[in-house]
């Protein structure tokens, strides 16, 4: 694994969050007649679904092996089932300015558990000053009077940090995964997945006495197939790659790029304030991928 993102990172980093940004749009449209419940399950089917056809005509196979099973048991449950449910669960009682500024958090919990966890991802000044100013960046983005919500509805609070604390872990762990073809890793994550996630559904929401409309089920056919079923492929291909924190960023990524999606389909016009918290998230990214002090030996050398 290179510890050094290229193009090609950054540019996957960028279709992960155009995906996983869009996601909200098309939830709200799913959840006006179905429950969260039934969404998360039904996205995770979907994806596994396409995953798996995909897998099949690309030649590929499913691994028999006992340790890439478990692997795949701990990335279903702890990278899909719980922080699924967990983030659909709060939100029902979180704004979601409230909740943008938590999941934020997730660029923080990466730095640290690749400190602690890993050789190749260590915290420095850069890092540390580049994380600060693009969670900074974040509340200014959604706005300081959002920080007076927090502490209120503390559980469901807390369940979107774990739900984010979830994602950056299961990111450390796919590190470790044995090597296999990408659309088998990523297939066998969400049939696992799928396996757990659809039997809670049939229990808890009996889909067949639903009434979903169709356009809540054309929105869970694109949450299945965009971001879960292609994201889950390049997010594990970006964290083989460069590893987890960096893939932890997109959660700076995500509020920017849901203004453009409320520019473009709400006619919401950014503020200064906007445009501000915008500068402040960019610079922070950038920071964090800056070596300071070879820039200051070169300086010197010229």
């Amino acid at each position: 694994m290179s510890n050094k993102p290229q193009t090609l990172d950054f540019l996957a980093l960028l279709s992960l969050s155009l995906m996983w940004s869009s996601s909200f749009l098309f939830i709200k449209f799913a959840v006006e007649t179905l429950p969260p419940q039934s969404v998360a399950a039904g996205r995770i089917l979907i994806a596994a679904i396409v995953l798996y056809v995909v897998m099949r005509l690309s030649g590929a196979r499913l691994p028999a092996d006992r340790r890439s099973w478990i692997f795949f048991l701990i990335l279903g449950v702890f990278g899909n089932v719980l922080p699924f449910n967990m983030i659909s669960w709060a939100q029902l009682t979180v704004d979601s300015s409230i909740a943008a500024i938590l999941i934020g958090t997730a660029p923080l919990i990466g730095f640290v558990l690749g400190h602690l966890l890993t050789e190749d991802e260590k915290l420095t000044t850069e890092r540390v000053v580049g994380v600060t100013i693009g969670f900074g960046g974040l509340v200014v983005l959604i706005g300081p009077n959002a920080i007076l919500e927090l502490g209120n509805n503390v559980i469901s609070q807390l369940a979107i940090v774990a739900g984010a604390a979830c994602y950056v872990a299961c990111g450390f762990v796919a590190r470790n995964m044995p090597d296999m073809d990408a659309f088998s890793r990523a297939a066998g994550v969400l049939i696992v997945a799928s396996m757990i996630a659809v039997p809670i559904c049939l229990f808890v929401d009996q889909p067949w006495t639903l009434s979903p409309s169709q356009e809540s089920l054309g929105a869970l056919v694109v949450l299945g197939v965009f971001p879960t079923a292609i994201a889950t492929v390049v997010l594990y291909f970006v964290i083989m790659r460069v590893g987890a924190t960096f893939v932890a960023l997109n959660n700076y990524l995500n509020p920017m790029l849901g203004i453009l999606w409320g520019y473009l389909f709400a006619s919401e016009i950014p503020s200064v304030q906007t445009y501000i918290g915008l500068a402040l998230i960019l610079g922070g990214m950038v920071i964090t991928q800056i070596k300071f002090p070879k820039l200051v030996k070169k300086r010197r050398e010229t």
